[in-house]
């Protein structure tokens, strides 16, 4: 099952595309990739007609974040 259930296509084949990426970047990449996600969810927001689902995305991947950082 896909780790955001709006956009199951993220886990086709069978292992979620953040699971790969997280086994191929260091730590510190892995942190920049969610600070960089982070911070495009927040500035497109109020741009692109679907603000509640790029909250939701804001919030997944600042979770991410959250996680790495601890």
């Amino acid at each position: 099952m896909s780790k955001d259930p709006k956009s199951n296509y993220y886990d086709a084949g069978g292992i979620e595309v953040v699971d790969v990426i997280k086994a191929k970047l260091t730590p510190e990449q892995l942190k920049g990739y969610f600070l960089g996600n982070t911070i495009k969810y927040s500035l497109r927001l109020n741009h692109r007609g679907t603000p509640s689902r790029d909250a939701e995305k804001l919030n997944y991947y600042s979770g991410f974040l959250n996680e790495e950082l601890k």
